[in-house]
């Protein structure tokens, strides 16, 4: 038992260090320079409509007063490293209200330790020379070649080793569904909730207002283990994406959380 107790603790520590210190757990960091900026570019998919971005900071060195400015309707992200240390972002691509795919980004700053060139000082002459030159001998000088000036050997510079590239590009997600879109005819959905009794609360909320709601049924595979069912309460049939980003307007003070779509076999199938 004793020994069962003692092996115990010794398996959960092996496995803490292994997650942090294995080659798998490394995380790729690219080296970069205090005060020069540098760039984030992700791509969404080809066929993504309504995409946002959600930007966070994974990590900053402890005297860094950086304070990173994002947008959640851009897919590029600048910031400038002020301190000597390692920083971290991560973003998270979501279109249609659904996260597509998530990228992290490591970076190393270092201190840009460069020396430029610099010319030698002119020495001042001794007072030896200064008495030598005015007061002249009473022989004639012997011509003497000029000595050249002395030289001092200096280091050549250390030439400065600047990124491979300023900029950052995240490899575009694959195109992992939208089979199934109408195209031409949009909607716009007011709320996805996890059990039919919510959403049809909220439908007979928004049909009071004199909206044309439904309901949508979807499963989505890559949410939980085996997927989920959620419920989906949506408005109206648009040939104009211009109506539907009206009607958006008209209600988002009311469902902040509302967005437009393309209309879906399934949506067509569900209102029959």
């Amino acid at each position: 038992m004793k020994r069962r107790l003692i092996v115990l603790p010794l398996i959960l520590l092996f496995s803490w260090y292994g997650c942090q210190y294995l080659p798998w757990g490394k995380k790729e960091y690219k080296p970069i320079f205090v005060g020069e900026p540098e760039s984030i570019i992700v791509e969404p998919p080809e066929d993504a409509f309504d995409v946002s971005y959600r930007w966070v900071p994974l990590e900053l060195p402890d005297e860094s007063l950086l304070v990173p400015d994002f947008s959640s309707y851009s897919n590029l992200f600048t910031f400038t490293p002020d301190e000597v240390g390692n920083y971290g972002f991560a973003v998270t691509i979501i279109s249609y209200g659904e996260e597509v795919s998530d990228h992290e980004f490591y970076y190393t700053a270092y201190e840009d330790t460069s020396v430029l060139p610099r010319e030698e000082p002119i020495a001042a002459p001794t007072t030896e020379a200064r008495t030598a030159q005015a007061e002249p001998s009473a022989a004639p000088a012997k011509e003497v070649a000029p000595k050249p000036p002395s030289t001092v050997a200096t280091a050549p510079p250390k030439p400065k080793t600047a990124p491979a590239s300023r900029v950052t590009r995240a490899k575009p997600p694959e195109k992992k569904y939208r089979s199934d879109v109408i195209k031409g005819h949009f909607t716009v959905q007011v709320s996805s909730w996890k059990t039919a009794k919510q959403a049809q609360k909220i439908l007979q909320q928004v049909k009071e207002k004199g909206y044309d709601a439904y309901i949508q049924r979807v499963f989505l595979e890559d949410k939980g283990e085996v997927g989920e069912v959620w419920w989906r309460v949506r408005i109206g049939d648009y040939t104009s994406i211009n109506e539907a980003r009206a009607l958006l307007m008209e209600i988002s003070t009311i469902y902040t959380g509302a967005w437009v779509d393309n209309v879906r076999l399934e949506d067509i199938d569900q209102q029959q």
